[in-house]
């Protein structure tokens, strides 16, 4: 009964950002309980229009991608998606101003379709599922939001890369994790409510290089120069406050951030 709620969702956000994925196989794997996919493209375009950067994607590929979904506990444990070795290239947007006008119109057609196939695909499931008296609507709403509110996000090998003329920036990061925490800032399993509008979160990363490197005319980097930066460390600390239980975006952030070196 509950994978036939949770899966469209935890299906409409991989197939968002992911290009050429049958919804057949990503489907039957997600029911039983672990998703494996390698060797992914990401949408690029997306990528530009949500995330409102002054750059273009050159490229973005993903090794290997992992989905854990806890049925049985879905209520009390976190859905995990794992990524091994992210690859991404950039560079600075050619007539940023032009380039963001066009881009608005563009992603406003795009959020627009994108938006209304995945409102349209959740609901066709949902009236086909069967009423459960167990399940009333709105506990299934509060379990979405709960799901939703705890994914664990781990990236292990993010590579980024910036590349004007013959100058390459690339930043190396071993590990990057986002999770859910509590008052204290503690990992923990946690949902909004309506005397309480609050979620936080914490995004590690750990043991980022930076290097600033020269190209020859064929694209290839042959001396290495010393990182500017070598195996340093950042904790972001999110503070999201919502209007009400139904809101789907915060109308407040407060951003937080540390930095350690080693």
């Amino acid at each position: 009964m509950l994978e036939s709620y949770v899966t469209p969702i935890l299906m409409s956000y991989v197939n968002r950002y992911i290009k050429n994925l049958k919804p057949s196989d990503l489907q039957l794997s997600l029911w039983g309980g672990d998703v494996v996919l390698s060797k992914l493209e990401l949408k690029l375009d997306v990528l530009e229009q949500e995330l409102k950067l002054p750059f273009t994607f050159l490229s973005g590929h993903i090794h290997e991608l992992r989905i854990h979904v806890p049925w049985t506990k879905l209520g009390s444990e976190s859905v995990v998606i794992t990524i091994n070795t992210m690859e991404c290239i950039l560079k600075l947007k050619d007539g940023m101003q032009d380039d963001h006008e066009s881009c608005g119109s563009n992603s406003t057609n795009r959020s627009t379709t994108e938006n209304t196939k995945s409102s349209v695909k959740p609901r066709r499931i949902q009236q086909a599922a069967p009423t459960d008296p167990d399940l009333p609507p709105g506990y299934v709403q509060s379990l979405i939001r709960r799901v939703v509110n705890n994914v664990n996000i781990v990236i292990n090998n993010l590579i980024l890369k910036y590349v004007e003329d013959d100058i390459v920036l690339s930043v190396n990061i071993t590990s990057a994790e986002c999770y859910t925490v509590g008052e204290l800032w503690d990992r923990a399993f946690m949902d909004i409510s309506a005397t309480d509008l609050v979620l936080r979160k914490v995004i590690n990363f750990s043991d980022c290089t930076v290097c600033l490197d020269k190209r020859n005319a064929s694209g290839k980097i042959e001396f290495y120069q010393d990182p500017l930066l070598y195996k340093c460390s950042f904790r972001t600390r999110l503070h999201f406050t919502y209007d009400n239980l139904n809101s789907k975006m915060p109308s407040v952030i407060k951003v937080c951030c540390s930095f350690s070196s080693s």
